[in-house]
């Protein structure tokens, strides 16, 4: 094992400072950031700034000009060595003389890999698995995509002290407070889609558009994807309005009625057709390879308890959940929970998680936790990423929230 010094990983650090900033920028691209350092001071940096526009190590040459010659180069991902709509890195880190570059972790793709073997060719040094863990929990959503082709999900609730969702009337807002919602936001700035039920879209009539506030940027509003077996769901809602948010996709099942399915479409609504589990309701599993198919990354499911029973018990298909705590008491038989659904029979049956943090978003208490069988990866034998099974469950750290804003106020127990 590569043991690093204490200026490698400040170096490094810094990488990853600048790479956080392409959330919500950058998708379908990783989150990069580069800095170059000479006679141990840093001498220019660079990130990712989105699609079509330089890469974070071209960024770093750039500022660095004749410079960059004899420098070393840190970068949270393995510089690419292919053409699309920008240069290889790996070409322009072999033109500009650098001397040595230290990456976290290989690229996942399997067309801009090979930039290390590159370098290597032309005699300048590389060193990988600096803050490796670091680097896989910033980019989970592109990892996951790369070895998957299905989206990173992140199942998002918020309840009272006693796991109500709403009143027995059917109110919930708000149970969390501004603060949370707020990083709800943060959460929808970064991610490629957000997923609701049918019941979620009829009783609150949402926009599912990201609202970031203050200074944050994007480059686009996610995609708002609703389940709705038979298209009941009127088509006035502000889900099927282009001036609300991001594009509109609708799952239905097979017995659809075709005539509804018309009126969608004429609306400009996408419609897939997938089939039903032994429940009865919408795959989840097939929904989201068919938005992986589509090159979304990244769900986040604002779930309802039918839909979040199904994502994290019955199918299983969640990789990670933000839970907000409010200081408050609901009650009531008839009141629904964070959880739906039939349940397991027995607690042996329960499903199990690990709690990776525990923190506060204003007064609610906020719980980031990842469900047993989340994706995880690790470097392989021969220096790639891979999947690694839960049976194998001998991987990186566990992800943690996506990059926090300067608005996020939480802080630890």
């Amino acid at each position: 094992m590569v043991h690093f010094t204490e200026k490698e990983t400040f170096f490094m650090k810094e990488a990853l400072r600048l790479a956080r900033q392409g959330w919500g920028l950058v998708s379908p691209n990783p989150m990069v950031g580069a800095v170059l350092v000479k006679r141990g001071k840093i001498i220019a940096q660079g990130w990712h700034l989105g699609p079509g526009l330089p890469h974070a190590e071209a960024a770093a040459l750039s500022a660095a000009g004749s410079r960059a010659k004899g420098a070393d180069l840190y970068v949270n991902l393995e510089p690419c060595n292919h053409h699309g709509r920008t240069g290889p890195c790996a070409e322009a880190i072999i033109k500009s003389g650098v001397k040595k570059v230290f990456y976290s972790i290989p690229d996942p793709n399997p067309l801009a890999k090979g930039g290390s073997e590159a370098l290597e060719n032309a005699g300048i040094a590389t060193s990988m698995g600096l803050l490796a863990d670091e680097a896989f929990e910033l980019n989970q959503f592109f990892i996951k995509w790369q070895l998957t082709k299905k989206p990173f999900v992140i199942l998002k609730t918020a309840a009272s002290l006693d796991g109500k969702i709403a009143t027995s009337t059917g109110d919930s807002r708000w149970i969390s407070s501004k603060v949370a919602r707020n990083f709800s936001h943060h959460l929808r700035t970064g991610v490629d889609a957000i997923m609701i039920g049918r019941a979620t879209a009829f009783k609150d009539d949402p926009e599912l558009s990201a609202r970031p506030w203050g200074r944050r940027k994007m480059h686009k509003q996610p995609m708002r994807v609703v389940l709705d077996p038979l298209l009941k769901l009127p088509l006035n809602l502000k889900l099927f309005e282009e001036r609300y948010g991001g594009p509109t996709t609708i799952f239905c099942s097979h017995e659809a009625p075709e005539e509804r399915i018309s009126a969608h479409v004429y609306k400009g609504t996408r419609v897939i057709k997938i089939g039903r589990t032994s429940e009865g309701l919408l795959s989840l599993s097939e929904a989201l390879s068919a938005l992986g198919e589509l090159e979304v990354q990244s769900v986040l499911m604002e779930a309802g308890a039918t839909l979040a029973a199904s994502a994290l018990i019955s199918e299983n298909v969640v990789d990670l959940i933000h839970i907000f705590i409010a200081p408050k008491f609901i009650g009531g038989v008839e009141a629904p929970s964070m959880l739906g659904g039939a349940g397991v029979p027995t607690i042996d049956g329960a499903k199990i998680v690990d709690i990776l943090k525990v923190g506060r978003k204003g007064p609610d208490i906020h719980l980031t936790i990842r469900p047993k069988g989340a994706f995880k990866a690790t470097l392989g034998e021969d220096g790639s990423l891979v999947q690694v099974k839960e049976k194998e469950d001998i991987g990186l750290e566990e992800p943690t929230a996506p990059p926090s804003s300067d608005e996020d106020s939480e802080q630890e127990f």
